[in-house]
């Protein structure tokens, strides 16, 4: 049974983050060779807070990453990649989602319950979510996840899901994820990645893998081997740079042997190798409080780790595959991001992708063709108090920024603050052109903010804010000089679990017990459960609709979630201990249900209401039944909403109240 939906207050989530999305068909790019000859493996490198300059290959002034260049020489460099956070957890995301992080309500780094409530952000990544792991997996892929998770588990959130609920068969992580842990001090920790890859690739060497590779090593706090750092003393007078350098160095020689074992197998021109980071590197105020600079460089960038300035976000990224990507070459034209990769390395190996992806795919820059993109890569950072924030003051940036062609915008919240770059002519982002090319700013600026619109809300962020002066208002969209929306509103979905409605039901009709790992909810049958005020409820006239519930029933019958009555409302209850869902439009009532009763009362299940009026049932995250209704609800029901019964007038065929016994462990109801 699932326990892989986190405990959330009322969050709001653009449709695109969540939505299933239309189905993207591709043609892979092997398809005119031998399949079994040809379909590629792939292994992606993600290191954690390296700077652009800190392989020797993209500048690393001071030190030699031989194997890193090797892999660059075998390969293309890009010089013009980025990451779509300055920060750990929603760069991740990014990457492993092919969406913009803070859809999935993830724009800082996950830390405990409170921590992660107070900035308005999700415990983990939602396993329900379209994932590039689970894309591979389906393909037929074997898959591995070896090194630093951070898209949720560790600290007190012990009930996120495991790599696995994302796709990936093998995994290993460190204290920020589920499931089996590296064991042994930090130095040896890629060592124990690198040698659990080799064993993967061995026993998976004659069909094709998918496999992740995401060393910390140059994560501070640096811990190099016993006396590793003494050979650098020479180099630095800066005790951290000698740290820093010796588990680069010790990194470089792991990844060497990783790509030494692809080739040694005869791997080589079967696997795509991709290298890159996942933010800049580190900016501890603590460095320069005791007389140091931070360790890594960002060559010719500014800013660092947390910033939006091309330091925090500009990485080295390099591709490998013998036959296929140019030896030895180097791309300055192409702009890549994070999100980027879901697409390009599906289209390269043939898998379909959703149409709800912000990224894009660049599989033609991968072989040698440059790609001119077609939408600006935007970011968000540093919305609210608890961000963490650059050590030197002077990297603290907007919290707004996107790139389209060569000019880049930094903005605040406001849409004060404007800050505007030629990053052809200066990547440095010292001349600020704001003034002096105030159409470009104001048409950037307007992107900006139409962006900005299609992601979440946090509670209270638009406080203070005169949107009249800035032509913009985060309901009605970016307004014209009439005053009316220039574009129409985007609606936003809606996502409640069982605590947020709890809360908005003012009364507890069921009560919470604390389990040794999560949460679960008993109703006892006998009282009326949960009941949300029609004022409260959300507005569902027109949208989509889906409940998803992991319950376990003690009796054959009862509701687990209904809303409206027998006019207009929808319904998930159980009846002869099969799961059924009801919906009635202008009265017509239309009732899928499960061919057969819930194995023990128990199960994961998902109820559907699209748009179009496609009615869909899964159980265990299987399709049991489908049909047509009328279409989505005319109008927002007349009743209440309740959680284990259906108070007045009922939706489905049944008698009210209809009580619900037993246990809910999660509970989410969406609305897009």
């Amino acid at each position: 049974m699932s326990k892989y939906l986190t405990r959330r207050i009322v969050l709001r989530a653009s449709a695109a983050g969540l939505a299933a999305g239309a189905i993207r068909h591709v043609l892979p790019l092997w398809a005119e060779t031998p399949p079994a000859a040809s379909r590629p493996n792939v292994i992606f490198i993600f290191i954690d807070d390296m700077g652009f300059a800190d392989p020797s290959c993209f500048g690393n002034p001071k030190l030699k990453t031989p194997n890193i260049d090797r892999l660059a020489a075998g390969g293309m460099r890009f010089t013009q990649f980025y990451v779509n956070s300055p920060i750990c957890s929603p760069s991740r995301v990014a990457l492993t989602t092919g969406q913009y992080p803070a859809r999935h309500l993830i724009h800082s780094y996950l830390a405990a319950r409170s921590a992660n409530r107070r900035r308005g952000m999700a415990d983990f990544l939602s396993p329900h979510v379209f994932t590039i792991g689970s894309a591979f997996k389906k393909a037929g892929y074997a898959t591995a996840h070896f090194g630093k998770w951070h898209m949720g588990g560790g600290r007190d959130v012990q009930d996120a899901p495991l790599p696995s609920a994302y796709g990936f068969d093998e995994h290993l992580v460190n204290f920020e994820g589920m499931g089996p842990r590296v064991e042994g001090p930090k130095h040896t920790w890629t060592q124990t990645y690198v040698d659990r890859s080799i064993d993967f690739i061995r026993r998976h060497k004659d069909r094709p893998f998918f496999l992740r590779l995401f060393p910390n090593d140059v994560h501070d706090a640096h811990q190099p081997a016993p006396g590793a750092e003494a050979k650098w003393k020479d180099v630095t007078k800066n005790p951290f740079e000698a740290k820093f350098f010796a588990v680069l160095e010790e990194m470089d020689r792991q990844i060497g042997r990783l790509v030494d074992e692809v080739d040694k197998l005869h791997l080589a021109e079967r696997t795509l190798i991709v290298f890159t980071s996942d933010n800049g590197p580190t900016d501890w105020a603590s460095y320069y409080a005791k007389g140091f600079t931070p360790p890594g460089f960002t060559g010719p960038y500014f800013g660092r780790k947390w910033s939006l300035y091309e330091g925090g976000i500009h990485m080295p990224f390099i591709v490998r595959w013998p036959g296929r990507v140019p030896a030895g070459r180097t791309d300055e034209r192409t702009v890549g991001a994070a999100m980027d990769m879901t697409p390009t390395l599906c289209k390269l190996v043939g898998i379909d992708v959703p149409d709800n992806l912000d990224g894009e795919d660049l599989s033609e820059a991968f072989l040698g063709k440059p790609v001119r993109r077609k939408k600006p890569i935007f970011w968000e950072y540093g919305r609210r108090e608890g961000y963490l924030r650059p050590g030197n003051k002077d990297f603290i940036s907007p919290p707004l920024a996107m790139r389209e062609g060569d000019y880049k915008l930094l903005m605040n919240q406001d849409a004060g603050g404007a800050q505007l770059f030629n990053l052809a002519d200066d990547p440095s982002e010292r001349k600020d052109l704001a003034s002096s090319k105030p159409e470009v700013a104001a048409a950037m600026r307007q992107r900006l903010l139409a962006w900005r619109q299609t992601l979440p809300d946090l509670p209270g962020e638009w406080e203070g804010i005169d949107f009249a002066s800035i032509g913009y208002d985060p309901v009605k969209g970016i307004i014209s000089p009439d005053g009316q929306p220039a574009t129409p509103p985007k609606r936003k979905t809606t996502i409640l679990d069982l605590p947020a409605l709890a809360r908005l039901a003012g009364r507890k009709g069921a009560k919470p017990v604390r389990r040794e790992i999560d949460e679960t909810w008993v109703f006892d049958g006998r009282t009326d459960g949960l009941c949300v005020p029609r004022d409260k409820a959300p507005a569902v006239a027109g949208r989509g609709i889906t409940v998803w519930a992991e319950i376990a029933s003690e009796t054959p019958s009862g509701v687990v979630l209904a809303h409206g009555g027998n006019r207009h409302g929808y319904s998930l209850f159980l009846r002869e201990g099969k799961a059924t869902f009801s919906v009635c439009v202008d009265w017509k009532r239309t009732t899928i249900q499960a061919p057969a009763p819930l194995e023990g009362g128990k199960g994961v299940i998902e109820a559907s209401l699209a748009r179009d009026g496609k009615l869909t049932l899964r159980i265990d995250r299987k399709e049991v039944a489908a049909d047509k209704a009328a279409g989505p609800l005319a109008a927002n029901p007349g009743d209440s909403l309740q959680i284990g019964s259906d108070l007045v007038q009922p939706v489905g065929e049944y008698e009210v109240p209809n009580r619900f016994r037993g246990t809910i462990g999660k509970l989410e109801l969406r609305i897009d």
